[in-house]
């Protein structure tokens, strides 16, 4: 195995799964937020999408609307922003009952079963 330390490497882009990654990114999400005191999720989750965007997007200095995703990157974010906005971050119209069913269920589905959960579109 070939570790690098190159943001542009070939074989990281070529081998990430983003659904795999949006689906592990809400595990530990909610893993976090039940075994750790004073967690800003939301914070987290959005400075970890910026460090993904500033290492493997492509982009000019301030000019916003030139920012593009590799192609196996490019609905990540996506998935990010429904994740930011389900059942399992968002506890705020759910009971503790349904918010830890909700969190149960997706620790114990499939990577397919677990972003339709995330993502139902």
């Amino acid at each position: 195995r070939r570790w690098t330390e190159s943001s542009s490497s070939p074989e990281i882009l070529g081998g990430f799964d983003q659904e795999a990654t949006a689906v592990l990114m809400a595990r530990i999400a909610t893993f976090r937020t039940e075994n750790e005191e004073s967690f800003d999720l939301l914070r987290w989750l959005d400075r970890t999408l910026i460090r993904v965007g500033s290492k493997f997007g492509e982009y000019q200095r301030d000019a916003p609307e030139s920012f593009r995703m590799p192609p196996n990157l490019s609905i990540y974010p996506q998935f990010m922003f429904h994740l930011r906005r389900s059942q399992f971050l968002q506890t705020a119209n759910n009971s503790p009952d349904e918010t830890a069913f909700y969190r149960i269920m997706l620790s114990r589905e499939t990577v397919m079963n677990s972003l339709v959960m995330i993502q139902p579109t």
